[in-house]
C-alpha cells in the first residue's frame, strides 16, 4: 500500500518544539541519572542505576503524553493503528526476529574484519543482573522506546517531508544515537540497523504493538543470553 506525504499543519510549531523537547530531555535524563550515580556513589552499570534510569524512561514517555494531551490535542499515536489476524503477528515477529538475527551479525563481522568491534564494559554488569531486572529493563525499553521513536517521532516527521523514507532514515539514526551511552560502535550500529528494520514496518503496516514485542524478545533474550556467557 503506496504511503502519501502528509501536509504541515497550524500546530507545526508546536509538534516541532515537541520533538526538540522529546530529544533534549533524553540527554537531560541521561545527565541527571549520571548525577545521581555520582552523588550516591554507585556505577552507572550497577543495578540500582539501571533502575532509576528506566523510571525516568517511563517518565519521559508520561511528560510526552501530557505534551500531546495538552498542546497537540491529538493521540500520541497519529497514525491510527491498525489491526490484523494472528497470522500477520507470527508471521511478523518471525521475520523482524530473523532479520535481525542476520543483519545484526553482518554488522559485528564487518566491524571485527576492520579490527573495530569491541564489547561494551556494561555487558560485565548486566550479565550479573536478576531475572526480574532484565524483564523491567527489556519491559521498559519495548514500550517506552516504540511509543516515542516509532509511534510519536515517525508520524511527525512525516509533516514536514514529501518522501515517506525521510522518518524511516531520522528515527533510525536517532534509535542509533541514543544507545551512545554503550560505549561502542556495535552498540550504535546495530541500534541504528533495528530502528530501521522497525521503522520500516511500522510506515508499512502502522501497528505499534508487534514491534513492541520483537523488541521485548530482542532485549530480554540477548539479556539473558549475555548473563549465560559470562557464567
Amino acid at each position: 500500500m503506496p504511503f502519501t506525504a502528509e501536509q504541515p499543519t497550524p500546530q507545526s510549531s508546536i509538534v516541532t518544539r515537541g520533538m526538540v523537547l522529546t530529544v533534549l530531555f533524553f540527554f537531560i535524563v541521561s545527565f541527571v541519572n549520571r548525577g545521581i550515580n555520582t552523588a550516591i556513589g554507585i556505577s552507572e552499570w550497577s543495578p540500582l542505576s539501571f533502575t532509576i534510569s528506566r523510571f525516568f524512561y517511563w517518565l519521559w514517555l508520561a511528560l510526552i503524553f501530557v505534551y500531546v494531551w495538552r498542546l497537540e490535542h491529538q493521540p500520541l499515536l497519529r497514525w491510527p493503528e491498525k489491526t490484523y489476524g494472528a497470522g500477520f503477528y507470527f508471521a511478523s515477529i518471525f521475520g523482524i526476529m530473523l532479520t535481525l538475527v542476520i543483519g545484526t551479525n553482518i554488522i559485528a563481522r564487518l566491524l571485527m574484519l576492520f579490527g573495530l568491534f569491541k564489547r561494551s564494559d556494561a555487558m560485565v554488569g548486566i550479565a550479573q543482573f536478576s531475572l526480574l531486572l532484565k524483564v523491567f529493563i527489556s519491559l521498559t525499553a519495548a514500550v517506552v522506546e516504540e511509543f516515542i521513536f516509532r509511534g510519536y517521532l515517525m508520524p511527525r516527521v512525516q509533516l514536514f517531508f514529501k518522501g515517506v523514507h525521510w522518518p524511516v532514515i531520522f528515527t533510525s539514526v536517532l534509535f542509533g544515537l541514543a544507545h551512545m551511552r554503550w560505549g561502542t560502535i556495535v552498540n550504535v550500529l546495530g541500534p541504528m540497523f533495528i530502528g530501521f528494520i522497525f521503522a520500516c514496518h511500522y510506515q508499512k503496516y502502522r501497528n505499534i504493538k508487534v514491534l513492541m514485542v520483537c523488541h521485548f524478545l530482542w532485549d530480554i533474550v540477548g539479556l539473558i543470553l549475555i548473563g549465560h556467557a559470562a557464567k
